[in-house]
């Protein structure tokens, strides 16, 4: 390979991340709009809008997902776009990082170039997280950028810096907290010297942002409600689905490159056994415990996204061993075939995984809410891509109705459910869009008393007050079948 040292350094990773752009934005950006990718969206809208994350809609995650989409959104909003696809194209643009990041990450573990080319190819074929780069936001795209960033940190022995970024990824998906931690116990550990100050400074580092962060809420009077999503429902509330129960979910978001992660974490295992190296340790652990919170934890193939970095890290290290025993002209021939084999696997992947429901999701919230009274109201119950679509507000925070944050509402909001389903009823607003997936045994008096069922989408269905009228509600029933007929 003609560049080396400094130059190569930089270009590597800057190279790794255009492709990046160029192989997930052939995917497009009209996938339909899910409930966990929408929660995003409407966050960042709220947040863009001056409400903190868990006030603008009530979330069980870390609030920095809110935050970047926030910040992708007010974008959005100077180039002319619309809040999602500016919350879309942020997502992008760490999608990317990401990528470029894994490819830093290859080079400082393995110590060679080729691994730096190698990693970033073989993860541009990871099929879940090729598709939600265009078709997010998740928040877990933010988390992976910051957990690459602290565990290069740590490798190069920048303690406070890699705490920092731990916190940062925690405070975007908590669970992140075990990998980043037992990697850095790793890091300290096999470092010769001074590694009581470097615990303190990589504590120290994770402190400061969470402090500044709990400043915030504070400061906007959210904290009680940033504590009861950030901790009490997570703590007290969720049972989480193991592996064996989602299998089916993740190999049908990630196909065939299912077999590739699992091939790149045996190799980091292999590779770690008989190098002995540090830096590969450090990965080795940090992957390891990642793989068995997947294993005991995963709702679906986002959830896996905590173990692409060392599936990445783990097969370019792989085959940049067996590379070394074919001689360097063999080893240059097979890692640019490699390379270019995942760039078109991956081009391949994200032209034939296009969604294009998007546009027909638009039609049918925009149809539906213009054949209502104007001025009615529209409540979401789990379906806040019907708010994103429409640009509405909710006029609750409290609708992410699934069986744990129903269970803590119920607990922990004055009167519980029934007193939330009163409050509906006395507002008695025209729609009311439910999720697919949602929990609300608490409304159905309300829905059977006052509402009928006018029509679904993809992920929600339609009630509308029977106070409109049957000409009204007949008519709605109308647009809905017309408005996905025609998509």
């Amino acid at each position: 390979m003609p560049r080396t040292g400094r130059d190569a350094r930089v270009l590597d990773p800057v190279l790794a991340g255009v492709v990046a752009l160029l192989v997930y934005a052939q995917h497009g950006f009209e996938s339909s709009l899910g409930r966990d990718q929408a929660t995003f969206v409407y966050g960042g809208v709220r947040f863009a809008h001056g409400t903190p994350p868990y006030r603008g809609i009530f979330n069980s995650v870390g609030p920095l997902g809110d935050m970047v989409s926030g910040a992708g959104t007010r974008l959005g909003w100077l180039a002319g776009l619309d809040e999602l696809t500016g919350a879309r194209l942020i997502y992008l643009a760490f999608s990317a990082a990401c990528v470029a990041g894994v490819s830093v990450l290859a080079r400082e573990a393995v110590g060679s170039r080729a691994a730096g080319l190698l990693a970033p190819a073989v993860f541009l074929t990871f099929a879940s997280f090729l598709k939600l780069a265009t078709g997010g936001p998740r928040e877990k795209t933010v988390m992976v950028l910051c957990l690459e960033i602290a565990l290069v940190l740590l490798l190069r022995r920048r303690w406070f810096a890699a705490g920092a970024f731990t916190a940062l990824a925690t405070l975007t998906w908590q669970p992140v907290l075990l990998v980043a931690v037992a990697a850095a116990v790793v890091a300290v550990l096999t470092t010769p010297d001074h590694r009581v100050r470097a615990a303190v400074e990589f504590v120290a580092g994770g402190v400061t942002p969470s402090l500044l962060m709990a400043g915030y809420f504070l400061a906007e009077h959210a904290l009680h409600v940033a504590w009861w999503g950030f901790v009490t429902v997570n703590v007290g509330y969720t049972a989480q689905p193991s592996i064996l129960d989602s299998w089916s979910l993740v190999t049908a978001d990630y196909g065939w490159s299912l077999v590739l992660i699992g091939l790149g974490l045996v190799g980091l295992l292999v590779t770690v056994l008989l190098v002995h190296g540090r830096a590969l340790l450090v990965l080795g652990i940090g992957g390891l415990v990642a793989v068995l919170w997947t294993c005991y934890a995963i709702n679906g193939g986002a959830d896996l996204f905590v173990v692409l970095p060392f599936a990445a890290v783990g097969a370019a290290a792989a085959a940049t061993r067996l590379g070394a025993r074919v001689g360097p002209t063999t080893a240059l021939r097979l890692c640019v075939i490699a390379v270019a084999a995942c760039v078109a696997a991956s081009s391949v992947e994200a032209v034939t995984s296009r969604d294009h429901r998007l546009p027909t999701e638009r039609r049918d919230v925009t149809r539906m809410i213009g054949a209502v009274p104007p001025g009615s109201s529209v409540l979401s119950l789990s379906a806040p891509e019907v708010l994103v679509l429409a640009h509405r507000t909710n006029p609750y925070p409290w609708q992410l109705s699934n069986g744990a944050i129903s269970a803590f509402l119920d607990d922990h909001l004055a009167g519980g459910l029934p007193a939330y389903a009163h409050r509906v009823r006395r507002l008695h607003p025209a729609l009311i869009a439910v999720g697919n997936r949602s929990t609300v045994g608490w409304l159905h008096r309300v829905l059977e008393r006052d509402y009928t069922r006018v029509g679904r989408g993809d992920h929600w269905v339609w009630y509308a007050a029977t106070s409109l009228g049957s000409p009204t509600l007949t008519h709605l029933g109308q647009i809905n079948r017309d408005a996905w007929a025609t998509g």
